[in-house]
């Protein structure tokens, strides 16, 4: 069977002292099943539209790996009997995810972040005017993409 691209985000109990402990849990089950992390995210400690176990705050972790079937559902098991774990989802975004595919996921990923590092800097060095050039800048490029179409 192929390796398949998962996606898994988990909402954490918001006051984790443990946060560390349970990240390194996770990326072992996922290195003990064969697994590779493409990316992770902590969105960190947000406010929830609702109260989870008289909590109004919880901890958001996003994990985007490849692995199999098995290991998805061993990750989704272990979280299952974590009491800090409040909830969690899990998304198949590939059903055939190979080695090229996971590389070329990890440069796109790369080059993301390269991009916006650079806006950033660019944003930084023009000062408070940054903001309306930025405007004109996106509306002259959706009208080129519309003219390649």
């Amino acid at each position: 069977m192929h390796p398949r691209r998962y996606e898994t985000l988990i909402l954490l109990a918001p006051n984790q002292e443990s946060l560390e402990t349970f990240k390194n849990k996770v990326e072992g089950l996922l290195a003990a099943g064969g697994g590779q992390i493409v990316r992770f995210e902590d969105w960190g400690r947000r406010r929830l539209a609702y109260p989870v176990q008289k909590e109004t705050y919880g901890h958001y972790l996003l994990y985007d790996y490849q692995g199999g079937p098995a290991l998805a559902s061993e990750l989704e098991r272990n979280l299952k009997i974590d009491e800090k774990v409040f909830k969690y989802l899990t998304l198949v975004l590939a059903k055939k995810f190979t080695a090229d595919d996971l590389a070329a996921a990890r440069e796109k990923l790369l080059a993301e972040a390269a991009r916006r590092e650079s806006e950033k800097a660019r944003r930084e060095e023009t000062g408070a005017g940054a903001d309306e050039g930025d405007g004109e800048d996106d509306a002259e490029t959706a009208v080129g993409d519309d003219d390649e179409e």
